[in-house]
């Protein structure tokens, strides 16, 4: 079994010589080159676009593939392993009802000899005769802007290295990586859901995350930037000046992902002792100020994802 948890053939198309990459003009996201269709598509909004033969800013012919997903992952594999019968398991693949399961039954039945997928292979599979795993990498999930990255990424690599060794063959795990000396990795790599646990529930303690106070995530979007970022400009004062001093609340920022679907997002992340005050306190504010309906405004108590 392999993990790459990245579909698509490669993750950007890029020009050497200016620097321009194809970006959604609805997300503030690369579009990433899916070659069973030849077109680039947004991951976000679904969004399709012809891929150009040339740069569109400095109309040089140099513009490249950059990175790789399950799709580059799988012709290499043909390539090297012209004899191994290898199957593909991602959103694409398995779009289509019972694609999954048929799939699986292949591979149980051992007319698969390499699986490649995302993460959707990473659990609940139970092969007697899968005695190696490799994970594509690693890092990827390490390099997102969010305070669970780290367990996201330790999770992934422990569930995946389990469907190695289940039957009487003892297994082995590859994991690629660039950091290797990232906690996560360590930790995964000797399968110390302890160790990782007490590590990590140290840092966050030292930092006040969760689960050591309550971490709330404020987001105002639109499809006008301006008014966007003045809505929220307008919440962080009113919020500042009604939540108790112990309460801390960062200045508005745009989000991560800072426009998707067309909408420009900006936000602001809350950290108290008290959900309910957060709650109450914030929805009051919320509701005191009339947006509009070109202003959508949401708060995310104990937020799992930033993004």
């Amino acid at each position: 079994i392999l993990l790459l948890n990245r579909r698509g053939f490669a993750r950007a198309l890029q020009c050497p010589d200016c620097g321009y990459v194809a970006e959604c003009p609805h997300c503030s996201l690369p579009m990433t080159y899916h070659a069973t269709e030849n077109r680039l598509i947004c991951h976000m909004c679904g969004y399709r676009a012809v891929v150009p033969n040339r740069c569109p800013e400095c109309r040089s012919d140099a513009i490249l593939l950059e990175g790789y997903g399950t799709q580059k992952v799988e012709m290499v594999l043909q390539r090297c392993f012209p004899d191994a019968r290898v199957r593909r398991v991602d959103a694409d693949v398995t779009a289509r009802k019972g694609a999954l399961s048929a799939i699986l039954h292949e591979f149980r039945g051992r007319r698969i000899d390499i699986l490649l997928g995302t993460q959707m292979i990473s659990k609940g599979l139970d092969f007697p005769g899968v005695t190696l795993v490799g994970v594509l990498n690693a890092d990827l999930g390490l390099c997102i802007p969010d305070p669970r990255a780290a367990e996201r990424t330790f999770q992934l690599l422990t569930q995946v290295a389990g469907r190695a060794g289940r039957g009487d063959v003892d297994g082995e795990v590859i994991i690629q990586t660039y950091s290797p000396q990232a906690t996560a990795i360590q930790f995964a790599r000797h399968h110390d859901t302890d160790g990782f646990a007490e590590s990590e529930l140290a840092l966050r303690q030292q930092f006040a995350f969760p689960p050591f106070t309550h971490l709330a995530v404020l987001t105002v979007r639109s499809e006008q930037e301006e008014l966007a970022q003045f809505s929220i400009a307008t919440l962080y004062k009113r919020l500042r000046a009604a939540l108790p001093p112990a309460v801390e609340i960062t200045e508005p920022m745009p989000a991560p992902i800072a426009k998707a679907h067309g909408q420009f997002r900006f936000q602001c992340t809350i950290k108290s002792t008290s959900s309910r005050q957060v709650a109450d306190t914030c929805s009051k504010e919320i509701n005191s100020l009339h947006h509009g309906e070109e202003i959508t405004v949401s708060l995310d108590i104990d937020a799992y994802s930033f993004l």
